[in-house]
């Protein structure tokens, strides 16, 4: 059996023999990703991935060593797997994301801990410190939005928000 270096080389030079060679002795690496494909048929998996190989032999230098090459081979192999496994992944319809929606939702839970929070903030001596809470909370601001308009720097927002909430959750 010849090296794969030896049969690059006569891929280049024009030879249809020698990539049939490559091409079998690449046949274990390109059978475990098309066997690993399940969204097509084994066969058009394998023959993508035939195609990937065959496609990166003008690319090869064999003036490097047969390790690097077959590296190079197995990337392209790979990677061509991945992005026949991205193509095919679909976002669904909208029509089908309607009909499935009501089974794949779970029913809205009453939450009791809206109610917990608010009478928290209203236990809170300082407005300025209740407003921080608040826009965090409610309005769903972040601390630089918050910083700005309260007029604060955002590291005092940060502080203030993080001892306020472990305090919160360290007295229940």
């Amino acid at each position: 059996m010849e090296t794969i270096l030896s049969l690059i080389e006569k891929y280049q030079s024009g030879s249809a023999e020698a990539s049939a060679q490559i091409l079998e002795q690449m046949t274990p690496l390109v059978k475990k990703y098309a066997a690993q494909i399940h969204c097509m048929e084994y066969e058009d998996a394998l023959q993508e991935l035939y195609i990937a190989l065959l496609e990166s032999l003008p690319y090869l230098n064999t003036n490097r060593k047969e390790g690097k090459c077959v590296n190079y081979m197995k990337a392209t192999v790979v990677n061509r797997y991945y992005a026949l496994c991205k193509q095919h992944l679909s976002v669904p319809t909208i029509e089908d994301l309607e009909a499935s929606s009501s089974t794949l939702q779970a029913p809205p839970a009453f939450d009791e801990t809206y109610y917990d929070v608010v009478s928290y903030i209203n236990t809170l001596p300082n407005d300025s410190i209740k407003k921080i809470l608040c826009m965090y909370f409610y309005e769903d601001k972040s601390d630089t939005e918050i910083a700005e308009k309260l007029q604060v720097s955002r590291q005092y927002v940060n502080r203030v928000k993080k001892k306020l909430i472990t305090d919160y959750f360290s007295r229940a």
